[in-house]
C-alpha cells in the first residue's frame, strides 16, 4: 500500500515581525545569555583564560559575567525575557545585578531585584 504525505513548509524564518526601526536587546539580557554560554563552555573544559583570549578581554570581565549564573532562576528568566526596544532603555545595570550574587538566599535576591525593577520603571 502506497501512502503519500503532503507537508507544507516555509523557507525562511516563520512569524518574524518587521520593525520600522532596528531593535536592540537590553545589555543585561546579552550579559545573561553570555553567562549561560560561558558556563556551558566551562562545563565542556574551557578555561576562563581561553575564553578571555578568544574574546580579547580581561579574565576579570569574563569572571563577572560568569557569576551572573548564580542569580535566582526567576531573575535569570526575567532578564532573558526583557523586551527588545527601538531606543535605549535603562534597566538594572549588570553592576547592580552582580551585587545580588553575593546574597545567597534566592527569595531575598528576588525581593531586591523587584525593587530594582520598580525604581527603573518610574
Amino acid at each position: 500500500m502506497d501512502t503519500t504525505l503532503k507537508v507544507d513548509f516555509q523557507v525562511g524564518i516563520p512569524n518574524r515581525t518587521r520593525l520600522d526601526k532596528p531593535s536592540i536587546l537590553p545589555s543585561i539580557t546579552r550579559f545573561m545569555a553570555l553567562s549561560l554560554k560561558y558556563n556551558e563552555l566551562l562545563d565542556n573544559g574551557y578555561s576562563i583564560r581561553d575564553m578571555a583570549e578568544f574574546e580579547g578581554v580581561d579574565k576579570s570581565y569574563i569572571l563577572r559575567i560568569v557569576k551572573m549564573v548564580y542569580l535566582s532562576p526567576n531573575i535569570q528568566e526575567a532578564i532573558l525575557l526583557l523586551p527588545r526596544s527601538t531606543k535605549h532603555r535603562s534597566y538594572t545595570s549588570a553592576k547592580e545585578l552582580l551585587k545580588l550574587v553575593d546574597v545567597v538566599d534566592l527569595k531575598e535576591q528576588e525581593g531586591v531585584f523587584g525593587r530594582f525593577q520598580y525604581l527603573n520603571t518610574k
